[in-house]
């Protein structure tokens, strides 16, 4: 009677506590939604059938361990307390409850983790038990009034503590399963909402979501599952304005901040992971939408992640944080990647997989599984590293132009630049919640630039460089800009051609200044050309320009040679050089050093420094310890108040000394255009010419002074010509031209090649005219190429009489041809003429020969170089019935190319003569 009597409460509790508005419930029965649970727990603890033994592992379980030890040593355990730790004992400050939370995880993870000496431990179980009720009671529970930031509430916290509940659940009462739910729902019950209301975006929308999915799991609410993943639909949608995934790449966060390092990879992590959880089970993610997920990974998230690192251009105002530098980020991206992996189609998973396991083993500077979240991810990395069948994706050689957050990459062997503008559509910089305090310039035209250096942005970087004076950009010394301000000039942008040059253009005024500048940056092989014309002020305050602000080694004394001289390498070195036309900066890993080239004679100050500073100089939060590191400044000071002023040079990554002396005797590039109508560089090597016009009025530029591109409107132009075809490609950065450019090359054509849509080639001849509609275009590339109009080359006639050495032949005067001339004859085996300098240019295939022969059987050679030098060329000779009987053969010919010194070579197996020879032509 007892037994039954419990069965029936028992059923009563089930159905007392099951799912009415979203409120928890908690069915005993192993059920699909315990499958999920499962799953979730997995993701955050590794699961049980690891090794322990294994290096990377147990290092991480040791942390795990540690972590938790320490927050459960610290906190606060008395019967009477009024806080958790006395460091977030605030009750208006809503980081303290989601620190609080924070902390609660990493102690609950260390319970769930195998091999932690804290896993199952009973009194940490009770311990985390008790605060997660005082929590409820005290801070987080349905009802509350909210302070604070809305996140905490709505995000921060009730992710970790959704994370807490999956991994204690067995742990945890119905009730306690019930209070903690109710409060999540409390203050997300709508995925799609935030703050009162507002529709969430990008980010947030994905967080939310995250957040009622994995309560639904614990609940075991279809209806929530069911909101939750489709909520993440508008997720999946390209954008064209505000927050969210742009299709040239950009990802926006906070309406015109570009976050594709910041809130775009946390976005990416979370959505993998929801898609992850949800993946063959009733919820599965399905809308056809989600294929654009994997697309980012190529278009938004590879570009910008170098060696492991993520460019610090794309990461906001978390480039402030000390436990998020650029490798950490980085590895954080991994893992969104390694996550998509498990559910991508097959060729997405393959290449994310390649991607992966370069990225691992390219990363010399941060050990990944030492970074990762989860011992489950170093599981999966180990399996992706140790697959023979994954191959390496080896370095991305690739340009890359991101029109709708101001953002160029481009990559090349051994090095990656990167660089930040803004304009009247993108935000400076970001500096809310006490964050990057010291981010004034970093979208000022800041360069960026990789290479074998790999700790130079992640080493305390920010905290230490001078924030006034960041390469690349032109600003007034020692000034400061509002946060989140957009400029007043909209011509910031760019063009790339064959996805692998590029050149890049800024018309900058920093918000609150008189100080303008025209920047632009011509990206080549293994050049990068800075130009800049125009910087006007009357801001009263001396304006400069930025060449370098790199970090040196730890003892400061990277040598710094200029036009062959080597300069002091002791610490508070400066100096203002004159008539500078070449720098070389040793870099601080082997294969790092940096050439400048000037193309004309330029002043250059340098100085040498130690550098102090804390992180809390840049984050309040964040610790005030001090930190030093060295660094070389190179600057050019254009004065107070300059007019007009200009400067011009190159970036040379990883020339050694020698190589950039041997560069700036012999460049590569001409600037040909530093004016108010247009930036122009030819680099004379590739062939390629890159513009920038920045007025809409007709502006033709020469090249070799003769007239080679003329635009009639605001363009960024670049062209690449060979012996046979022209490349061009075309952008409005000003996305401001709701009709068309006109653009006219000084070639002939003779057809098209191909042409995006968008251009209109209205003429071929006798110069090329293009109509590049891009109306709309926001700032895309558009790219032609057309065959060039090469008049069939004149043939090459050699007169055979015109040797320079034979042997055997006799010459007859005059011919009995009836074309005239003479011709040579009694050639028997073994005779041969020699003709030098014979130019076959780019490759002949063919020669013909004007011949005469009374006998069959003999075979004409030509050969290079010597009589059994290469055989480029042979024919069998007939009778062409008598010595008088001419026609003409031809010879197919392999291996003609260049200039050479050429043998034709009579062969016969009897005494009997070949053939009369009259002329060769090719």
């Amino acid at each position: 009677m007892r037994k039954m009597l419990f069965i029936v409460l028992s059923m009563v509790l089930v159905i007392s506590l099951g799912i009415s508005g979203g409120r928890a419930s908690v069915v005993s029965a192993a059920d699909e939604y315990d499958g999920l649970r499962d799953k979730w727990t997995e993701m955050l603890n590794g699961g049980s059938s690891y090794n322990t033994l294994d290096t990377d592992i147990s290092a991480k379980i040791t942390e795990i361990t540690n972590t938790a030890q320490t927050y459960w040593d610290s906190m606060n355990k008395a019967p009477s307390r009024t806080y958790l730790w006395s460091d977030l004992s605030s009750t208006t400050d809503s980081t303290h409850i989601r620190d609080s939370y924070r902390r609660l995880k990493d102690m609950a993870l260390a319970y769930a983790t195998a091999g932690s000496s804290l896993a199952n431990h009973t009194t940490l179980k009770a311990d985390l038990i008790s605060a997660l009720d005082w929590m409820h009671a005290n801070r987080y529970y349905a009802g509350a009034t909210k302070h604070g930031n809305w996140w905490d509430w709505e995000i921060g916290s009730p992710l970790a503590l959704n994370d807490i509940v999956v991994l204690l659940y067995a742990n945890l009462t119905a009730t306690q399963i019930s209070n903690y739910m109710n409060a999540v729902d409390y203050f997300s019950p709508d995925p799609t909402k935030y703050n009162g209301g507002s529709t969430a975006t990008g980010a947030n929308r994905v967080w939310k979501s995250t957040v009622v999915a994995v309560r639904a799991v614990i609940v075991k609410s279809s209806t929530k599952l069911n909101s939750s993943r489709d909520a993440l639909t508008a997720v999946f949608s390209y954008v064209t304005s505000g927050d969210g995934f742009y299709r040239d790449g950009s990802f926006i966060q906070h309406t015109k901040h570009p976050y594709t390092g910041g809130y775009g990879k946390d976005l990416l992590n979370d959505l993998a992971n929801v898609m992850y959880l949800l993946n063959g089970s009733t919820w599965a993610v399905t809308n056809s939408g989600k294929s654009n997920v994997y697309q980012w990974v190529y278009d938004s998230f590879e570009p910008v992640l170098y060696n492991g690192a993520m460019m610090d251009m794309t990461r906001g105002r978390e480039i402030s944080r000390e436990f998020r530098q650029d490798h950490t980020v980085g590895h954080q991206v991994m893992q969104g990647i390694i996550r998509l992996s498990q559910i991508a189609p097959p060729s997405d998973a393959a290449a994310f997989k390649s991607m992966i396991k370069y990225w691992i083993q390219a990363d010399t500077f941060q050990n990944f599984y030492s970074t990762v979240s989860s011992i489950h991810y170093i599981v999966l990395g180990k399996a992706i590293v140790s697959d023979s069948l994954v191959v390496s994706r080896g370095e991305l050689v690739k340009h890359k132009q991101f029109p709708n957050m101001d953002r160029a990459v481009h990559l090349r062997p051994g090095f990656g630049f990167g660089i930040s503008m803004h304009s009247s559509r993108v935000y400076n910089y970001e500096s809310i919640n006490s964050e990057n305090i010291k981010g004034w310039h970093t979208a000022d035209g800041m360069t960026y630039l990789y290479n074998a250096d790999q700790d130079h942005y992640s080493n305390d970087f920010w905290p230490t460089v001078n924030s006034y004076r960041l390469p690349g950009t032109t600003v007034n010394q020692n000034s400061t800009v509002s946060q989140s301000r957009t400029s007043s000039k909209n011509w910031v942008g760019g063009t790339q051609l064959q996805q692998t040059y590029g050149v890049s253009g800024m018309e900058l005024q920093p918000y609150g200044y008189t100080l303008q500048a025209k920047k632009s940056w011509f990206m080549f092989d293994d050049e990068i050309v800075a130009v800049g014309s125009g910087i006007t002020s009357t801001d009263n305050k001396a304006a400069e320009t930025i060449v370098e602000n790199r970090k040196l080694n730890s003892s400061g004394n990277n040598a710094l040679v200029v036009n062959g001289t080597a300069k002091s390498t002791s610490l508070g070195w400066s100096e203002s050089m004159t008539g500078v036309n070449w720098m070389h900066l040793a870099g601080s890993a082997p294969g790092a050093d940096i050439g400048y080239y000037f193309p004309s004679s330029t002043s250059v100050k340098g100085l040498r420094e130690a550098r102090t500073g804390s992180w809390s100089q840049v984050r309040s939060a964040s610790p005030s310890t001090s930190i030093t590191r060295n660094y070389m400044t190179l600057y050019l000071d254009h004065g107070s108040n300059p007019v007009n002023a200009s400067y011009a040079y190159v970036l040379l990554p990883n020339k050694t000394s020698s190589q950039v002396s041997s560069y700036a005797s012999a460049p590569h590039i001409t600037v040909i255009e530093e004016s108010a109508d247009a930036h122009a560089v030819w680099e004379q090597g590739l062939n390629i010419l890159g513009a920038n016009f920045w007025n809409d009025t007709t502006k033709t530029l020469q090249v070799n002074g003769s007239h080679y591109l003329t635009s009639n409107k605001k363009a960024s132009v670049m062209t690449k010509e060979t012996a046979s075809q022209m490349e061009i490609s075309i952008a409005d950065p000003t996305m401001a031209n709701t009709g068309t450019i006109e653009i006219e090359m000084h070639k002939s054509a003779s057809s098209i090649a191909f042409a995006d849509d968008g251009i209109t080639v209205d003429q071929l001849s006798p110069t090329i005219k293009l109509t590049v509609n891009v109306s709309g275009a926001k700032g895309k590339t558009f790219s032609a190429k057309l065959n060039l109009d090469t008049a069939p080359p004149i043939p090459v006639r050699i007169e055979a009489e015109s040797y320079h050495a034979m042997s055997g032949v006799s010459l007859v005067n005059p011919t009995t041809d009836i074309e005239g001339g003479q011709h040579i004859g009694s050639a028997n085996n073994g005779d041969y003429t020699r003709y030098d300098n014979v130019n076959f240019g780019t490759g002949a295939s063919n020669m013909k020969l004007r011949i005469a022969s009374n006998n069959s059987g003999g075979t004409i050679e030509l050969r290079l170089n010597s009589t059994t030098g290469a055989l480029i060329g042979s024919s069998t000779i007939s009778s062409t019935g008598g010595w008088s009987s001419w026609t003409t053969i031809n010879m197919p010919l392999t291996g003609a190319t260049g200039t050479q010194t050429v043998y034709m070579v009579f062969k016969k197996s009897d005494a009997n003569a070949v053939a009369n020879v009259n002329w060769l032509e090719y």
